[in-house]
């Protein structure tokens, strides 16, 4: 496509008068460092190029005449041109070739986060220069770097850019030097807590309100950052809304949040009711603390680590239970490893944490692809032999069309058809029924990168928005412990359990979720008002639940047939004798994948200390649905016609002795009603109704004796059943009685026998291994502590889980069992 025509007149300025403005007159650039205008068609790096130019100058203090731009770094046709070049002084820029340069800048395309290795040709132009640091930008982004010395190809992300003034001082280029990235990290954490602190002192808050309130204040920051209309969340952007507000306007910090709740909507992150509760004064220190912090624009990881670490520290005594320790986190997310495309959910999201770690986890793998694919794009145009500049922008084109993957979000908050839009947008949900830890979570999860929209408020045990039965391939969750969903909690009784009626959600839902979700509505729609126990199996018809049962029916639930689970649950839950009903009724639904047994620190506060078991369950695939079918078919052919036999025994001989009491005058009544064809016997005994669950028989039930026949001579009959009942004086009843007792024991030991077996066997038939370990340590300490001075055999407990799985595909056979790498798995 042509571009317009050249301009004729040469500007009087370097740039004009507005701020971060370069001159343009239709396709047209103009190039303070050429002294030319350039047709920019077809090259959005120019844009980026001419923009950094002019921050250099105004923000860092660079003179035109110490930079140089397309610059050679060595002759040959093969030299490439390095975008910027920059001189510690004018002086030295002139001087000529033996000068070396002190900075090279890597200017690209508006696209994608920097990916240190698509930056591989500015490390390599420093080199040659004989420069030490290098800038990438692309507007969007801009990290700088200094080289490894004597290894080509290396080198680190630092924390700043030196300024021209810094060159004259060695103190100053060494503290630079010496600044790593991870510097950026502690930074903007130190300034969560400094924010946190403002609140606690100026307005009293508690660590939970402060904590609250600062993700309020990140979130008007991330939609004003984020919508790209006002650039970054300054001060100065205040001072601009105060000169154009009304007195009867509501003041600016509130009027800003009102258009952030209205921003973030769809995810039903705040109430009509939500407020700031501080002053404007504070509001304006808090932003003054943060304005050097473009979330738009700070790496993830830094963002994401920071944040996380504030959060644990600010919670680790209050709200603790919405918090998983991280070393356990990347241990169940790795043991049910994600893949790309999988649909994930947690009901009990807490802070979020599995969720970001789950969203991490793919990402990586979709970096790693993506990085494979640049790898050999690269390599492919490299074999070509082409000129070095035509060499250089082909891989920049193929390069910026693979990163195109890897953005979550588009510049609009909105969904994007990339490899990790889909990601962010299509495979995460969960939600948590207390509306601070739903924020929190949505933060954390914006803070890491995206991934927030399926994210709400609301109860995890009824469904909302994507979160409903038989949708996903993975659910992982910490339930919360020690509480029980009662009777009174009903569906649509709370915010928290509502089921929403608006046509924009149902029709946003129904298009996007189809028939699955209307199904799913309409059946929440019906339950307005019941019982929440009443829409899980193992709760209907009972007063209380303890709750992490009933979210092991949940999450169960929520899953795909062959979907895989991990859940957090109190120690012995599966082998506890109370709770053998819900050990056989998961061992009905899904495949026991493992179990791990934590430590009594990983879930230790000041109020409580529980200990824990990591559970993974695999829904059973409609194959195994048919193979525990069939087993129990044969468990019944095998086992029910012996206890039934038992049965006809036992009620054939304690059925007399109740009705005798092995008493001589009773029996001898009754050898003369039978002459006259009149019986008291026990009824049959007959099967009770089978248990809704577990998996099992029904109770056998045997009604109290009573007469049968009809007499011969009814009134001789008549006589005789009344000498019959005054034989039985309070001894023989009592006797009697006994043998009734003996008989209904004896039925409920046949029974119990019989439930055993029928077990007994459909394990045998349906016989799989279990993964149990019991690791001592796990990452944390008592106090909270993590890191990697903490001692942590989670790792190698995963490489013998790996171990044990490849064990069990490959048929389990005994004598191939592999040693596993802690003496405590098993």
């Amino acid at each position: 496509m042509a571009g317009t025509k050249k301009p004729k007149t040469v500007p009087a300025t370097p740039w004009p008068a507005a701020p971060d403005a370069i001159h343009q007159e239709g396709t047209w650039i103009w190039l303070p460092l050429k002294g030319e205008w350039r047709d920019s068609t077809g090259k959005p790096e120019e844009l980026v190029r001419q923009k950094f130019i002019r921050h250099l100058c105004e923000n860092y203090g660079y003179a035109l005449e110490q930079m140089r731009q397309e610059m050679r770094m060595i002759s040959g046709s093969r030299s490439a041109r390095a975008d910027i070049v920059i001189w510690e002084t004018p002086a030295k820029a002139a001087a000529g070739p033996g000068v070396s340069p002190v900075l090279v800048i890597e200017c690209k395309a508006e696209s994608v986060e920097i990916n240190l290795r698509d930056y591989y040709q500015g490390e390599s132009y420093t080199r040659s220069a004989g420069a030490e640091f290098f800038i990438a930008t692309n507007n969007r982004f801009t990290a700088v770097f200094k080289l490894v010395p004597g290894a080509p190809g290396d080198f680190v992300q630092i924390n700043e850019i030196a300024k021209a003034s810094d060159w004259g001082d060695a103190k100053r280029i060494e503290e630079i030097r010496s600044k790593l990235r991870v510097f950026n990290r502690k930074e903007f954490q130190d300034l969560l807590f400094k924010c946190h602190s403002i609140l606690r002192d100026v307005h009293k808050m508690d660590p939970g309100r402060a904590f609250d309130t600062i993700s309020k204040i990140l979130f008007v920051k991330m939609y004003v950052e984020r919508s790209g209309l006002h650039g970054t969340f300054t001060v100065d952007f205040l001072d601009r809304r105060a000169s154009t507000r009304l007195p009867t306007d509501p003041q600016v910090h509130d009027g800003l949040f009102e258009q952030t709740k209205a921003y973030y909507k769809a995810d039903d992150l705040f109430s009509a009711t939500d407020r700031l509760e501080i002053s404007e004064e504070t509001f304006r220190r808090i932003v003054k603390e943060l304005e050097r912090f473009d979330l738009s624009k700070t790496g993830d990881d830094i963002k994401g680590l920071a944040f996380e670490k504030f959060l644990g520290n600010t919670f680790r005594g209050e709200l603790g239970q919405f918090f998983t320790p991280r070393p356990v986190v990347d241990f169940m997310v790795s043991m049910l490893d994600p893949q790309e495309g999988e649909l994930i959910a947690d009901p009990a999201a807490g802070s979020g944490g599995f969720l970001i770690r789950a969203f991490e986890h793919v990402r990586e793998r979709i970096s790693a692809d993506v990085q494979k694919q640049k790898d050999k794009v690269q390599a492919d145009i490299e074999a070509k032999g082409l000129p070095i500049e035509e060499e250089e922008k082909l891989i920049d084109d193929a390069f910026a069309k693979l990163n195109e993957e890897l953005l979550p979000s588009g510049d609009d908050n909105k969904p994007i058809d990339t490899r990790v839009g889909r990601l962010a947008w299509n495979c995460i949900f969960g939600c948590d029924a207390e509306p601070r830890a739903a924020r929190t979570a949505k933060m954390n999860m914006i803070m890491h990168g995206d991934g927030h929209g399926g994210i709400h408020y609301h109860d995890g045990l009824v469904d909302i928005n994507g979160i409903f039965p038989g949708r996903f391939d993975i659910v992982i969750t910490n339930p919360p412990f020690g509480s029980n969903v009662g009777s009174d909690q009903k569906v649509g009784g709370s915010e928290e359990t509502r089921v929403p009626k608006e046509t924009s959600y149902i029709n946003r839902c129904e298009s996007r979720y189809g028939e699955p979700w209307r199904q799913s509505h309409d059946a929440m729609q019906k339950a307005m008002g019941t019982n929440i126990l009443d829409l899980f199996e193992i709760g209907k018809g009972k007063k209380n639940r303890a709750t992490e049962i009933v979210f092991v029916e949940r999450c169960l639930n929520l899953l795909k047939p062959g979907g895989r689970m991990g859940i957090v649950l109190p120690d012995g839950n599966l082998n506890n004798p109370s709770l053998t009903w819900l050990r056989r009724w998961c061992e009905g639904k899904a495949r026991i994948l493992g179990v791990v047994s934590l430590p009594e620190e990983t879930f230790s506060s000041a109020k409580a200390t529980v200990k824990a078991s990591l559970v993974f369950l695999r829904r059973f695939t409609e194959a195994e649905e048919t193979a525990w079918e069939a087993a129990w078919t044969k468990a019944h052919a095998d086992h029910d016609a012996t206890f039934n036999a038992q049965r006809d025994t036992l009620c054939g001989d304690l059925g007399r002795k109740v009705v005798t009491a092995e008493e001589a005058k009773v029996e001898d009544i009754l050898t003369e009603l039978a002459k006259l064809g009149v019986e008291r016997t026990t009824p049959a005994w007959t099967a009770g109704p089978e248990p809704d669950y577990p998996r099992g028989i029904g109770s056998t039930k045997v009604g109290k004796p009573k007469w049968n026949g009809t007499a011969s001579n009814a009134k001789e009959a008549t006589k005789l059943e009344r000498d019959y009942m005054a034989a039985f004086d309070a001894d023989t009843q009592k006797r009697s009685d006994a043998f009734w007792r003996e008989l209904t024991a004896g039925l409920r030991a046949i029974d119990a026998a019989h439930d055993a077996a029928l077990w007994a066997t459909v394990r045998e038939e349906f016989d799989y291994p279990v993964f149990v370990a019991a690791p001592k340590s796990v990452g944390i300490t008592s106090t909270g502590d993590t890191g990697d001075s903490v001692p942590n055999e989670l790792p190698a407990l995963l490489e013998a889980y790996r171990a044990f799985e490849t064990w069990v595909e490959a048929g389990a056979k005994p004598e191939d069992t592999p040693g596993f790498l802690l003496p405590s798995a098993a």
